[in-house]
């Protein structure tokens, strides 16, 4: 897929300076461009050791997932947020979050380096700043604030005005991955 993509040379060369083919899902069957990305053989190592086993663990809580939109070249974070996840708007108003998008124009290292800062953060202290990352760009969406009955809290979905929209937080459902946005340049591009 790679020299399909790159091209032979390429592949060879990178090959040749001890990169490998990252998975960045760490699914192994998924080789969409967009999944695929070379990494030194070391950082590949030590993400499989640190980066995937805590975003797999870490799941039900915050879903990071790391893309790469091939039309573009940057490289997208993606946060679906399990928890009750609050942060605070440019006028100090709590907002509650749904999902979370960090666009990153940088090396690929450094993007597996911010996405390892987020879940330690977060382990750490149930919080994380996307001030000291190296995003150029961000996209948030807010969650829903909708009114359950206490029936409805504990049910997997909830219909509104004919719309489904789906509980989480109570245990029966979460989010496992949220997709790139495709095409979504750096400010000034």
């Amino acid at each position: 897929m790679m020299a399909k993509w790159y091209g032979d040379d390429v592949l060879r060369d990178l090959t040749e300076k001890g990169y490998v083919v990252d998975h960045m899902n760490n699914d192994h069957m998924d080789c969409r461009i967009s999944n695929l990305e070379f990494l030194k053989h070391n950082r590949n190592v030590a993400k499989g050791q640190y980066l995937d086993k805590e975003a797999k663990q870490m799941r039900y809580r915050l879903a990071v997932s790391l893309f790469k939109d091939f039309s573009t070249g940057c490289y997208q974070i993606t946060i679906g947020c399990n928890d009750h996840i609050v942060a605070k708007d440019s006028v100090g108003q709590e907002r509650h979050i749904n999902t979370i998008k960090i666009l990153c124009n940088c090396d690929y290292l450094l993007v597996v380096l911010d996405a390892e800062a987020i879940l330690t953060e977060y382990e750490a202290a149930g919080k994380f700043s996307i001030a000291n990352l190296h995003c150029c760009d961000k996209r948030i969406e807010e969650a829903i604030d909708m009114k359950l009955t206490d029936e409805e809290k504990n049910q997997a979905f909830v219909i509104r005005d004919g719309v489904p929209y789906m509980v989480i937080g109570n245990g029966k459902n979460f989010l496992n991955s949220i997709n790139y946005e495709k095409g979504w340049l750096p400010p000034g591009k």
